[in-house]
Formats: structure tokens, C-alpha cells, sequence
């Protein structure tokens, strides 16, 4: 997330949060009369924000942010079972790895190494069994 679209967000924030609300407040996007994102706050800086994108009364996205409001970490149910199975982590603000759970047995079987958007290798458990058989690194 850029800062301009961060400052944004936060922006939005405090027109939609109520004076000195707790952490962990919810927001009803759709206006059913049910929270489906959630924000997480730490000395007036959000530290977390979760989602309800299908409206399931299930998180399937979450973000964390450091001190310098930074990503640190993504996590995605891609398939909506209501189980995060796509993870992305991050250094600095800098994306280093994803790990998927591809065949959804909440156990990670590709690994992929990334500096930013570049791939700098992956690593691949063909047969599930918690080892990775196939590995692949690019460059230097």
C-alpha cells in the first residue's frame, strides 16, 4: 500500500471511527447491519485491519503493519472455506516470501522467495507430505 493511499485510508478511519473507540472496532461495509472489517490500533496507528470480503461472517483477508506502517505480514483465504491459505511476508516493507497451502489441507506445499516483485527462487512439495521435492532458485 503506498502512503498516499495509507494517508487515505486513515483519513477514512477517523470520519468512520467514534471518539476513543478500542481496538478491534468493526466497520459494516455493505450496511447489513453486521461488521466485515475490522481495524486493530496501536498508539493511533492501525496495526492490523481484518475483512469479511464475501460477507460469510468469516475473515478471509488480514494485513499487519509495523511501527512505521509498513506491511509485515498478509494472510488470504483464497478459496473462501473460511481457512487462510495464501500467505505473504514481509522485511522492511518489502516482500520476501508467499507460502500457499495450493491443494487446501492447511498445510504450506510451495514457497516462493521474492524480493519484491521479483521471484527469486520457489520451493514445491509435489506430494504433500511436508518436504519440498522441487527447488528452483534464480539468479545470484
Amino acid at each position: 500500500m503506498s502512503c498516499k493511499l495509507l494517508a487515505v485510508a486513515l483519513f477514512g478511519l477517523a470520519v468512520l471511527w467514534p471518539a476513543g473507540s478500542s481496538p478491534g472496532v468493526g466497520v459494516d461495509r455493505n450496511g447489513d447491519g453486521r461488521p466485515d472489517q475490522w481495524y486493530e490500533m496501536e498508539a493511533d496507528q492501525v496495526r492490523a485491519v481484518s475483512m469479511d470480503r464475501n460477507y460469510d461472517d468469516r475473515v478471509d483477508y488480514t494485513v499487519e503493519y509495523d511501527s512505521q506502517q509498513r506491511k509485515v505480514r498478509e494472510s488470504l483465504d483464497f478459496n473462501l472455506d473460511g481457512r487462510m491459505d495464501d500467505f505473504y511476508f514481509f522485511e522492511d516493507g518489502v516482500l520476501v516470501r508467499e507460502e500457499i497451502d495450493s491443494n487446501f489441507d492447511d498445510r504450506i506445499d510451495l514457497w516462493i522467495l521474492l524480493e519484491g516483485s521479483y521471484v527469486r527462487g520457489y520451493r514445491m512439495d509435489r506430494d504433500f507430505d511436508g518436504v519440498a521435492e522441487v527447488q528452483k532458485d534464480f539468479g545470484p
